[in-house]
């Protein structure tokens, strides 16, 4: 996607234009795009130059900055500007400055409901890093889980092995061993997607397979470290580009005099996205495992309770037994939560008609999405669109 964006020497030429600064210490492609859709809908004048040329600009005078915080040298050079700033993410310890975050209890809530999907597995979480955040994704993690009556191993190493004691290939010889240690099958979620792509490559270089021995789930949807993973990584979406949205809109409000707010903006996450690093399914009877996976691989097709007993070679009714004794629900139910899932997926990242989500995700038609939809979220998939995006898409006509 190319993003095209203005450049704050503008504001001397464009009047009554706000002259904003996007400050990326990192630097993530999301962040920026949510900012850009805010940047266009109120005609900022936006520099985003530093993501080409990684150097912090000179000889600029902005109205307002949006940035990421990681290096001291950041937040020195910030504090010499005199103009509102908002700070997205929370990667270094507080600075001052209004911030927009995930909500990363809900992370964890999230993953941890995603895992329980699974079957009877057992459960695990990496947690590599010593912050607050990563902190939260756990404890929302471990809540869900104890509350659904699960053990969970945890694979904590700034508790067990803190960084200053070990070099990185001491750290990962020592995950390695305890991954081959764990009970199998087993269902992982790491604190984010680099831990999660970490947890595959290891899992893959001491003979595990993923997803059938390990199965893992990141946290964020950061695209790149999701497609540095050998194995598709399956990730709980924290929805990066919103947070950038909501950063920016957060900035225009103080910016038309709204006093900055004390505590931090947090940003629901979008729910899961689903690949091939969670695609298992354990329990007693492999022929229901198959028939999880079946429906959860190819919903989108047309598929028959006939079809899949005679597949799995059982009876309709001993099929349906057994698929509800594992799973907790009908077949017509999984199918069902499949098919919404992929559309909200559909809704809130196309500007496809409602017709076409329809078709895409199995459903057939609009009217039959209409009706399965407001049965799960009491609303319309127009009104769902508009609210969870927190702008309308513009559908084609």
């Amino acid at each position: 996607m190319t993003i095209q964006v203005a450049s704050g020497s503008l504001h001397a030429m464009m009047k009554d234009v706000p002259s904003i600064l996007f400050i990326t210490d990192p630097y993530i492609e999301h962040l920026l795009e949510g900012v850009v859709d805010f940047a266009r809908e109120h005609r900022w004048a936006l520099n985003a130059m530093m993501r080409r040329s990684g150097r912090f600009p000179e000889g600029v005078r902005p109205d307002g900055i949006i940035a990421t915080i990681e290096h001291d040298d950041t937040a020195r050079r910030l504090a010499r500007f005199r103009c509102p700033v908002v700070q997205i993410l929370r990667i270094r310890k507080s600075t001052g400055y209004p911030l927009v975050i995930p909500d990363y209890d809900a992370l964890g809530v999230t993953g941890a409901r995603h895992l329980l999907t699974l079957g009877r597995p057992h459960f695990a979480f990496y947690r590599r890093f010593d912050a607050g955040d990563s902190d939260a994704v756990r404890d929302g993690f471990l809540r869900t889980m104890r509350a659904a009556g699960c053990e969970v191993s945890m694979l904590d190493f700034p508790h067990s092995m803190p960084r200053k004691d070990s070099s990185e290939k001491i750290w990962e010889l020592r995950l390695a061993k305890e991954l081959s240690a764990l009970p199998k099958p087993c269902a992982i979620m790491a604190e984010d997607d680099r831990c999660g792509a970490q947890l595959i490559r290891l899992a893959l270089d001491v003979g595990l397979r993923v997803p059938q021995d390990i199965a893992v789930a990141g946290c964020d949807n950061h695209q790149p470290d999701v497609n540095l993973s050998p194995v598709p990584l399956t990730s709980v979406d924290s929805n990066l580009r919103g947070i950038g949205y909501a950063a920016a809109d957060l900035l225009q409000q103080i910016l038309s005099g709204a006093p900055p707010p004390s505590a931090p903006t947090v940003i629901t996450p979008h729910g899961v996205i689903e690949r091939e690093s969670t695609a298992a399914f354990v329990c007693a009877d492999t022929r229901i495992a198959a028939t999880v996976r079946r429906i959860r691989s190819d919903f989108a097709e047309p598929i028959t309770v006939s079809t899949l007993a005679r597949e799995a070679a059982m009876s309709v009714r001993a099929l349906q037994t057994g698929f509800k004794a594992a799973t907790g629900h009908s077949l017509r139910d999984e199918l069902i939560r499949c098919r919404l899932d992929r559309a909200e997926q559909l809704l809130e990242n196309t500007a496809l008609k409602i017709q076409a989500v329809a078709i895409e995700c199995g459903l057939g038609d609009a009217k039959s999405l209409t009706r399965f939809f407001h049965q799960r979220h009491h609303q319309t998939p127009n009104t769902f669109r508009t609210s969870v995006c927190g702008k309308r898409i513009q559908t084609s006509r």
